[in-house]
């Protein structure tokens, strides 16, 4: 086994350590306190959204996503449910270009065998060559057609490519899944409902905002496959003539 390849495992071992000890922590406050799962989710979202250092605990979760095996859609609905859209989505921002960058990071560090796993993406394979060669429209265009959000952070890192481009491409691009996941987290409800035992009122106007958004991001995209499309084909074209 190669030193890059054990410390890609290492990684993976320490999501799963995390999971474990968090599983553990729920079952013993369970079995001490006697709550039900409803009184530890109630009490989670309460720290979350109450407490003055709810929103940086949001955030450093946010941040170590990829170390802790973490879907980055749950947590951004999750925001929305928290924080509300305005405040949601300023948290997501920062929360998942942090996160992005983390995971560029670890691509670059243990390239070999993360970038390997990302290119078995249909989408990215053989985008090596056109990140090297215009890494911002590149990132952006695979943002904007959602290409899974880790499998990109992992296969720009490998490749190094200019961090900067990175950043502003994704933050670019991952804006229009951000509104619309935060907006429909916001509009499932209050969690404040939770407390008095009542379910959270859907807001039907942030819900409506979220599936427009959605159904429109839907469309762009696929304008944009076209666009890339036809592009590669005109430079396969120009190649070959």
């Amino acid at each position: 086994m190669s030193a890059r390849s054990g410390a890609a495992r290492r990684l993976r071992w320490v999501g799963l350590l995390a999971w474990g000890l968090g599983v553990a922590a729920y079952v013993l406050t369970v079995v001490r306190t006697g709550s039900t799962p409803l009184d530890v989710l109630v009490a989670v979202v309460g720290f979350l959204r109450d407490h003055p250092l709810g929103a940086l605990a949001f955030l450093a979760v946010y941040a170590l996503r990829p170390l802790l095996l973490f879907p980055a859609t749950l947590l951004t609905v999750g925001a929305g449910i928290l924080y509300g859209p305005l405040a949601g989505v300023m948290l997501v921002v920062l929360g998942s270009n942090t996160s992005a960058v983390v995971a560029f990071g670890l691509g670059r560090a243990y390239g070999a065998e993360l970038a390997g796993a990302a290119l078995g993406h249909p989408r990215l394979r053989g985008m090596s060559q056109r990140l090297r060669a215009n890494a911002f429209e590149a990132v952006l265009t695979l943002r904007f057609v959602f290409t899974p959000y880790d499998a990109v952070n992992y296969l720009a890192g490998a490749i190094r490519l200019p961090l900067r481009a990175f950043v502003v491409a994704t933050a670019i691009g991952s804006l229009p899944g951000t509104l619309v996941f935060v907006f429909f987290g916001a509009g499932l409800g209050d969690v404040a409902a939770l407390e008095a035992g009542r379910l959270p009122t859907p807001d039907a106007p942030l819900l409506a905002a979220s599936a427009a958004l959605f159904v429109t991001s839907l469309l762009l995209a696929r304008v944009w496959r076209a666009r890339e499309a036809r592009r590669s084909e005109a430079s396969a074209a120009a190649e070959a003539s």
